[in-house]
């Protein structure tokens, strides 16, 4: 990795920034990181008043700020780190840059995912499976082979996903849900299987 505890950012320093940090300290990937709040937007112009480059990611649950951030920095002289944790089992490359890979997750081989997503601890990914950017996929959840996920989809923690399906863009699936369908509407979907809540 390219950067220190010298030139690291986290963007957000709420809950999951602090518990990010303490997963990094722990790991020795890095001793300390340097935290600007939820109003980087403002931030971000001071970091490029210098000539050095600053490795940074974001770490705000909202995918709408996440993505709005990345835009207001994708053309600056920051870089959106990707940051995989230790003990994941990860046989693809295509890993979009700001993303998190925590602890036990397992990515199949032939696993697209975009931009700054979440996958948090314990997740299974199958093969051929396509994620966009900007997802959150919550902990010990499993999406089966040949399933395509849109763009700021938030899948809860221990969540089913079976194979050969389709979810839109902007769709919120609550935590234990079982999603045997495509998805095709966005909303909040709730049950085994789920229905559209809103």
């Amino acid at each position: 990795m390219k950067f220190t505890s010298e030139n690291f950012y986290l963007v957000g320093a709420g809950g999951y920034g602090k518990q990010l940090e303490y997963m990094l300290k722990q790991n020795k990937i890095i001793s300390s990181a340097k935290f600007a709040d939820d109003k980087l937007k403002f931030k971000i112009k001071n970091f490029l008043k210098t000539n050095k480059k600053i490795y940074f990611n974001i770490t705000i649950a909202n995918m709408k700020i996440r993505e709005s951030i990345y835009n207001l920095s994708k053309k600056k002289n920051l870089v959106y780190t990707t940051l995989t944790l230790p003990n994941c089992n990860i046989y693809s490359k295509k890993i979009g840059k700001g993303s998190i890979i925590e602890h036990n997750t397992l990515i199949s081989n032939n696993v697209s995912i975009g931009l700054g997503n979440f996958i948090f601890t314990g997740t299974t990914i199958a093969h051929n499976t396509s994620i966009g950017n900007f997802c959150n996929v919550g902990c010990n959840v499993v999406i089966s082979g040949n399933v395509n996920i849109g763009k700021k989809v938030n899948i809860g923690g221990q969540s089913f996903i079976s194979n050969h399906l389709n979810i839109c863009n902007n769709v919120i699936i609550t935590p234990g849900s079982v999603v045997l369908s495509d998805i095709k509407k966005p909303g909040i979907y709730n049950g085994n299987a789920v229905i559209k809540l809103f």
